[in-house]
């Protein structure tokens, strides 16, 4: 049986009239070097009206005089390197000008630039998103450059590179292989009905579905928060007025974020920063401590915010005031994603300490650390602790697999299992195709393949100029 497959990828590459693009690739403020990298049509003309020479080997690097366009004045010598289409970072014809880095010199190149026409300044995003046109990469890919640019830790590089280099896309290009091979199946009975289709291949398409769609369900439940490493790993510190949660918090920060006060309630909202925590981004915050009953509308604003941050939290540190009795209802917040912490240790002996840590480990409360806020003992064995916690929740994205890093992706998985889950045997082939085609739209929403300019804007928006 010959079944013809619809082209599935929309793409197409860019047209020649497009206008050609430069922008910086070098950082803001005074530097040895500045890069500026074009992309377009008229990079040749731009070499050769700069320079008044033929255009240079490609890919080798040539020291050359840049000059004025007006007056044939020097701009700088600059080293130049010339990079034809197809194989570049756009697909298009490409040319790096490397400059000194002082203002001036950036800004006369740049004055010049402008006055070649269709020759502007790129947007953000630009030059990734005519390679994504080009079909230089996908969506995943481009997703993953934005996000090598903002790592900050060893861990979001790493998950950055993992993705750029493809490796989500291909379990997503497995899935779509899958499922077109089983609407070809479909398709074949809707071509030609008068072909009875045995019953044992029906069953072996549906039992199929069904193996994709608990391969799919698990990947899911697997990547639970893959996007955590890349956004942060939020830490909520809670507890009762006055028991050391903003100590604790300048003791982690290594600085002073929050006020640290006797005075009860000195803490009315959520102070929050950011912390490397052995590569690993931390989003920490300093609540408002629990009380019963407010004496104000401000406080009682505090508490309601701390209540909303513990539910949506992705660690509670639950810091109890180990000189005094404890609150049950405070307790009761203890949950899996917990770690109780014993404060003051300092003004306890080890005989108090051995009743208070048996009085807990009865409740069945087994993560505890002993610590005094204070004078900054036991905050290293606390850290040990929480990074322990952290790469054993999350340890699909610390060993190195490929994770989902946006909820973006998750929506659209969700929505493909949707359209899976309705395909069944009982059902005429017109609309298991149709169920099919939805779930293989779905998969195309996070590669790119479907929606394109609806999504466009969405996932390069928040790129630097110049990439």
């Amino acid at each position: 049986m010959i079944v013809k497959q619809k082209k599935m990828d929309k793409r197409v590459n860019y047209k020649t009239k497009l206008d050609t693009i430069f922008a910086s690739a070098s950082s803001i403020g005074l530097s040895a070097i500045k890069t500026i990298r074009i992309s377009g049509n008229e990079t040749k003309k731009i070499f050769q009206s700069l320079t008044k020479k033929k255009l240079p080997k490609a890919r080798y690097c040539k020291l050359i005089n840049l000059y004025d366009l007006k007056d044939y004045s020097l701009i700088d010598k600059a080293i130049v390197v010339w990079f034809p289409a197809f194989k570049t970072y756009t697909g298009e014809n490409m040319l790096e000008i490397n400059i000194h880095g002082g203002s001036s010199v950036l800004e006369h190149l740049i004055e010049n630039l402008l006055l070649i026409k269709n020759v502007r300044e790129a947007e953000p995003g630009e030059f990734t998103k005519r390679a994504f046109k080009n079909n230089k990469m996908d969506f995943l890919e481009a997703e993953g450059v934005i996000d090598l640019i903002n790592a900050e830790t060893k861990y979001q590089k790493s998950l950055a590179i993992q993705q750029v280099n493809g490796s989500l896309s291909i379990i997503f290009k497995k899935w779509n292989n899958k499922l077109l091979k089983l609407l070809a199946h479909y398709e074949g009975q809707i071509d030609f009905p008068e072909d009875e289709v045995p019953k044992d291949t029906d069953k072996d398409v549906i039992n199929q579905i069904i193996e994709l769609t608990k391969e799919i369900e698990f990947f899911l439940s697997e990547n639970k928060r893959g996007d955590v490493i890349r956004e942060g790993i939020e830490i909520a510190i809670v507890g009762r007025p006055n028991v050391g949660k903003s100590s604790l918090v300048n003791q982690i920060a290594k600085k002073d974020m929050a006020i640290v006060s006797k005075i009860s309630g000195t803490t009315r909202d959520i102070i929050e920063t950011k912390i490397n925590l052995s590569n690993i981004p931390i989003i920490l915050s300093d609540t408002a401590g629990l009380k019963t009953n407010p004496k104000n509308s401000i406080e009682k604003q505090g508490v309601l915010k701390s209540i909303r941050k513990i539910k949506n939290c992705d660690l509670k540190l639950l810091v109890l005031d180990g000189t005094k009795k404890f609150d049950k209802d405070v307790l009761n917040l203890v949950c899996k994603k917990t770690i109780i912490i014993l404060n003051k240790k300092d003004l306890l002996n080890t005989k108090k300490i051995s009743s208070k840590i048996e009085y807990l480990s009865k409740k069945k409360f087994k993560k505890i650390s002993v610590i005094s806020a204070k004078k900054g003992i036991g905050i290293n064995h606390l850290l040990n602790d929480v990074e322990k916690y952290i790469k054993n929740t999350y340890k699909n994205v610390f060993i190195g697999e490929p994770v989902l890093t946006r909820s973006r992706h998750r929506v659209c998985l969700k929505k493909c299992l949707y359209n899976l889950k309705k395909i069944n045997k009982n059902k005429n082939p017109e609309l298991n195709a149709e169920d099919l085609r939805l779930s293989i739209n779905q998969l195309g929403n996070v590669t790119g393949k479907y929606d394109i300019e609806k999504m466009l804007d969405i996932v390069f928006k928040d790129f630097c100029i110049g990439k």
